[in-house]
């Protein structure tokens, strides 16, 4: 596995993508910053970005190694299926931490100032709970590369549709999620019950406590409720409970979705049968 390791941090040093993808983290961070503390606000639209940037380097680089010859290199060496799969995992979750790590530390030069008046402990919640989040679609988006391994571009391609489904999968969850308990008939001067709202979700029934998991798995679903946060400490107000509450369990999904996809990729590698 160290062998591995030594010739990923080589083959990452010497990666246009990866050295692309680090610069362009660190001018987007540097502009979201200053553009945020011009306009005293914040904007999910970061996580977008830099999920693209995750389904990019990790696509185009674990990609290479499939198309170059590399990875069938690897086990002819000696290597098994397993230590490969976790070696590129280990890999691919470093480098974002990094692209993590320069991007966040980027915004931040403009915006020290929104921490002065919030609680330590919301500020390390949501920077854990966020770089979770992150290490999650990584993982997702390695497995991908393993579930089709030599269609680097197909992989790329797949890896930015699951961005583009799982935030719009994410919104209608969320607005799911928002319905009132019950409907009103707003008239001039005047508010009308108008009985029980058939589309509400308690939150106490087995379909929202489904449905919630659902959500929290896909880390654009955490992203929402992050972006929802982040304003009301944008804005030096506390959090909204609701959100906070709900975030307390998003690090767990996380995780979680990382058992998942890892034990998804490594099972299907081991039985893949490489050309």
């Amino acid at each position: 596995m160290s062998d591995l390791l030594r010739a990923g941090f080589y083959r990452y040093g010497k990666s246009v993508v990866f050295w692309l993808m680090l610069i362009f983290s660190l001018i987007f961070g540097l502009i979201m910053g200053a553009t945020a503390d011009s306009s005293g606000s914040f904007s999910g639209g970061s996580f977008m970005v830099l999920f693209l940037i995750t389904a990019i380097q990790i696509s185009l680089i674990v990609g290479t190694e499939f198309s170059n010859g590399i990875v069938r290199n690897k086990l002819i060496a000696g290597h098994g299926k397993g230590k490969v799969f976790l070696s590129e995992l280990l890999l691919s979750l470093i480098f974002i931490t990094v692209l993590f790590i320069v991007y966040y530390g980027a915004f931040i030069i403009f915006n020290a100032d929104i921490f002065r008046n919030t609680e330590a402990g919301d500020i390390a919640a949501v920077a854990v709970g966020i770089w979770l989040m992150h290490l999650s679609f990584a993982v997702i988006c390695t497995a991908v590369c393993f579930f089709i391994p030599h269609h680097t571009a197909i992989a790329a391609i797949l890896n930015i549709i699951l961005i583009i489904v799982m935030q719009f999968g994410a919104l209608e969850l969320r607005l799911k999620f928002e319905e009132p308990e019950r409907t009103y008939v707003y008239l001039p001067n005047e508010k009308t019950d108008n009985g029980p709202n058939p589309y509400y979700i308690p939150r106490d029934s087995a379909k929202y406590a489904v449905l919630h998991a659902a959500y929290y798995l896909m880390p654009c679903g955490q992203s929402v409720d992050y972006n929802w946060a982040l304003s009301e400490l944008w804005h030096k107000r506390p959090p909204n409970e609701k959100y906070m509450e709900d975030l307390k369990t998003a690090p767990v999904h996380s995780l979680a979705a990382i058992g998942l996809f890892t034990a998804a990729g490594l099972i299907y590698f081991r039985r893949k049968n490489l050309r």
